[in-house]
């Protein structure tokens, strides 16, 4: 017969993997539409920025490059305000600050303003909505790839709809009315943040907590002095239990350790000090967590992450202006971005639902999945028509959902999936200090040689370098053990 306790854990599985789960699940999923969707076809408002303040393209690169790129920073920030303060808080105040930041920007005077407004704004506000949004179902007890894919493809959505969505916008209500109309959507983050609600304990039986304090109490005198004798007589050993959410406080556990039934004050005592000095270490310690990087294979993780968002955007910036370059028309380049979109829309559900199956290496998707992209783009000038294109588009967009998709479930993998929240941000923080570098070199090299073929193989040949990386994790690798911690 199952005790009350595993009773108890087994309801919070379900809440988890059930329909609360998917609740989140699809709150993650729109957090993730509506800010990729801004920023993966920012490179069509670019066009319109160099008409409209006359700048060359060399500048105005910065701007979609300072987005990315503090977007990404902020990653090490999101993830400690959400362990300080949880996804909904974290999540909303991003929202109110994106939409401040693509208002204020409708009525900027000059690029400059811009990258006030867009870069660092809106960059530190998608921060904090798009990397608790990515985070919060890596924490589901099953299904977890599967869930990942699922919200990985409101990226691909996003690109989706947001590609004609925003050639329409500045056809019909220009730059500063597309930045207004973008503003009012980007506010709806605040309600998808609500859904992010920590759980509630149903009634008295309920008493699952992330920790399960056993008391065996043993004594062999009937005294309150029993902690001198040298019989041992209190045995405490703290088990482990799987975590019940991610948004779960700790008072609750505090609440369930206090309330134990001990048949002695002296045992209350003990455990009231272990309750206490349990509880604080775990709300004062560092949510950093620099000590990840004592781990050789999350160097490596990061080490890639940096070389390939060298090159990996490239595409999202300069894939719509080289097929111009090329003799396509606008309308019809614009729409290779919803292709890049569709598909990795596609390629999220399907590598979500095949890196489920324990048979398949998750290591080893993502790492021919960068090497395949690394020599896509390498390719792309060989590209000249619109059907060409197209294979790339729907290739690129294959390769990138492989990786958006398996990067978080390596990570939890190789260093436990309580530590993605941290090894995360700082994945995203080594992506974001690329961006600074990729983009604006891309468009330099396009003012260099007048052409972007340079540009594409600048960013091929780091991608395929961030692939080769990844390989030697196989040997690295070890995955953190899981299991009873005794006092």
């Amino acid at each position: 017969m199952k005790s009350e306790e595993s009773k108890s854990c087994e309801r919070i599985n379900n809440q988890l993997d059930g329909t609360r789960g998917w609740v989140v699940t699809a709150a993650c999923f729109m957090a993730a539409f509506l800010t990729d969707g801004i920023t993966f076809c920012f490179g069509l408002i670019l066009f319109e920025l160099i008409q409209v303040f006359d700048e060359p393209v060399e500048k105005v690169a910065w701007i979609p490059s300072f987005l990315l790129g503090i977007q990404l920073l902020s990653g090490p920030l999101a993830s400690a305000l959400s362990n300080r303060f949880g996804f909904r808080a974290v999540i909303v105040s991003g929202s109110f600050l994106g939409f401040a930041g693509l208002t204020c920007s409708s009525f900027a005077p000059s690029v400059d303003v811009l990258f006030l407004t867009i870069g660092l704004m809106c960059g530190v506000a998608f921060g904090l909505v798009w990397t608790p949004a990515v985070v919060a179902v890596s924490y589901f007890e099953n299904r977890r790839s599967l869930a990942t894919g699922v919200v990985m493809c409101g990226s691909g959505m996003g690109t989706f709809v947001f590609a004609p969505f925003i050639y329409w916008l500045l056809e019909n209500y220009a730059l500063r009315g597309t930045f207004l109309i973008l503003g009012a959507l980007y506010l709806n983050c605040a309600a998808v943040g609500a859904f992010f609600r920590p759980m509630k304990r149903r009634g008295r039986n309920n008493k699952s907590t992330a920790m399960k304090l056993k008391v065996m109490e043993q004594q062999s005198k009937p005294t309150r002095d029993v902690l001198l004798d040298n019989s041992d007589p209190l045995l405490l050993t703290l088990e482990r239990q799987p975590d019940m959410a991610v948004m779960e406080d700790s008072s609750i556990i505090e609440e369930e350790l206090r309330s134990a039934d001990l048949t002695s004050d002296v045992s209350k005592q003990v455990l009231d000090a272990l309750c206490t000095d349990q509880i604080e270490s775990s709300r004062n310690r560092s949510i950093f967590k620099f000590s990840l990087f004592r781990s050789p294979s999350f160097v490596l993780v990061c080490t890639s992450s940096f070389v390939q968002l060298l090159g990996s955007f490239v595409p999202y910036v300069y894939l719509t202006a080289y097929a111009i370059d090329v003799g396509i028309s606008k309308e019809a380049a614009s729409f290779l971005l919803s292709i890049v979109g569709v598909t990795n829309t596609v390629g999220n559900i399907a590598v979500g639902a095949l890196t489920s199956h324990p048979k398949v290496s998750v290591l080893l998707t993502n790492n021919i999945a960068l090497s395949l992209e690394g020599l896509l783009l390498i390719a792309c000038p060989l590209f000249t028509t619109y059907g060409a294109l197209v294979f790339f588009a729907v290739m690129y967009g294959l390769c990138s959902s492989c990786i958006s998709v398996c990067r978080p479930i390596l990570m939890g993998e190789m260093l436990g999936f309580d530590n993605v929240n941290n090894a995360f941000g700082f994945v995203l923080m080594f992506y974001g200090l690329a961006s600074f570098i990729g983009i604006p070199l891309a468009g330099h090299l396009y003012g260099t040689y007048g052409d972007y073929h340079g540009t594409f193989y600048f960013a091929g040949s780091v991608v395929f370098i961030a692939g080769a990386i990844c390989y030697p994790l196989a040997c690295v690798n070890r995955k953190p053990s899981e299991g009873t911690q005794s006092l």
